[in-house]
């Protein structure tokens, strides 16, 4: 029975961790094993409301990976460049439209388009993507991953500033849980969800090859506007406005998917004849 193998793993897992790693435990070990208990968890939730089909594990591993390890490294590396440095450091303004634009065109615009390039790859490249379902869901396990990578990083600066805070009366402990929790679990998520809204219109680029480009520019500025939007906005209610916002932005692309497909795919046939080929077979999740 895998659901019940499922809900041993997953009962069972923080307590493991605590038997294995007791009180030696590193922060960034903790903060990398929780991260993706969490990750896996919003990545089976998300597989239930996407429904994108038969997805390859392999393809999930591939992308998850990239993002991760190299994807963080190519966007520490973009912030260097002369005018996406600027953008990022106007993110340290204060409360200015700079600092909204530092937020979108920079932190949105960077961060979207990296979590975006494994699953282009897959979609053009190998065409191992051929719905916009599968895209979005490619490309919200790209988001989920890159949240887990950003959670671990910020966990360890929490971890110091909580300790050196308290020695000085500063930071409290219930805010550090708070703050743990925010990076491990909800943000990870909504990264996802960022995500899946650009990898939408990349799914619906396959299916009108010749706005392929609009399309997923279109895809990567939504997301990066609703991204940059809720950071500008972190902190204060209206940022929790953005975030239920992306969601049920997302909710209603899915609800609408199979008419756009067929409107898009209607438009397609009578422009440029053929369809997509037919994925290789393989193992699904």
């Amino acid at each position: 029975m895998r659901w019940l193998q499922a809900l041993l793993v997953f009962a069972l897992f923080p307590l493991l961790l605590s038997k294995v790693w007791g009180q030696d435990a590193e922060i960034r070990n903790t903060a990398w094993a929780l991260g993706s208990y969490f990750a896996l968890l919003w990545g089976y939730v998300f597989w239930l409301i996407v429904q994108p089909g038969q997805v390859k594990r392999r393809n999930l591993g591939l992308v998850s990976v990239f993002t991760a390890v190299v994807g963080v490294a190519l966007v520490l590396m973009l912030q260097r460049l002369p005018f996406i440095s600027a953008l990022y450091q106007a993110t340290d303004w204060t409360f200015s439209p700079v600092r909204l634009i530092g937020f979108v065109a920079g932190v949105g615009v960077v961060e979207e388009a990296v979590k975006l390039l494994p699953v282009l790859w897959l979609a053009v490249k190998l065409r191992q993507i051929q719905t916009p379902r599968e895209a979005a869901f490619y490309a919200g396990i790209s988001g989920l991953a890159f949240g887990v990578a950003e959670a671990v990083s910020y966990s360890a600066s929490y971890t110091t500033d909580n300790f050196y805070g308290l020695a000085y009366g500063v930071v409290g402990t219930g805010n550090y849980v708070l703050l743990e929790v925010l990076r491990l679990i909800s943000l990870p998520f909504l990264h996802c969800v960022f995500s899946a809204i650009a990898g939408y219109y990349l799914g619906l680029s396959l299916l009108a090859p010749q706005r392929r480009a609009a399309l997923i520019l279109l895809g990567i500025g939504l997301a990066a506007v609703l991204h940059g939007l809720y950071d500008f906005f972190a902190g204060r209610w209206l940022g929790i406005v953005v975030a239920a916002t992306s969601i049920l932005m997302f909710v209603g692309y899915l609800r609408s998917a199979e008419q756009i497909t067929q409107h898009m795919t209607g438009q397609a046939d009578g422009n440029r004849p053929g369809t997509l080929p037919e994925p290789a077979s393989s193992g699904v999740m």
